[in-house]
């Protein structure tokens, strides 16, 4: 139940933070520019995603920094390259237009995505 609440609580803070980002976002921006991130039961063209345990995808493709924590075990670029950071420093690489296990055992921090 918690990990529930937690997951409706990262698409909450990804929902406001999107939708924030449209209204009060830059001059020159366009709301063709806007990407937030979101969950989903597969990864989305364009999308740097990574696959949780419980089989739901989050689907990111800000470029840059993108704070997660929770437990995955698969990634899949369809773009650009981005690096999966875990609790305990290490990290994978997944290179674009690829896809890869990670490490299901550590907890993953963020995603960096490149672009």
């Amino acid at each position: 139940m918690q990990l529930l609440k937690k997951h409706v609580t990262r698409i909450a803070v990804a929902l406001a933070l999107g939708t924030g980002t449209l209204i009060g976002g830059s001059g020159t921006a366009s709301a063709a520019d806007v990407h937030p991130q979101y969950w989903n039961y597969k990864c989305d063209y364009g999308r740097a995603c990574i696959y949780s345990i419980s089989g739901q995808v989050w689907n990111a493709d800000q470029c840059g920094v993108n704070p997660v924590n929770g437990v995955y075990n698969y990634a899949k670029a369809h773009g650009n390259s981005f690096r999966v950071w875990y609790q305990d420093w290490t990290w994978d690489v997944v290179t674009a237009w690829s896809e890869r296990t990670l490490d299901g055992g550590n907890v993953v921090t963020e995603v960096q995505v490149y672009c």
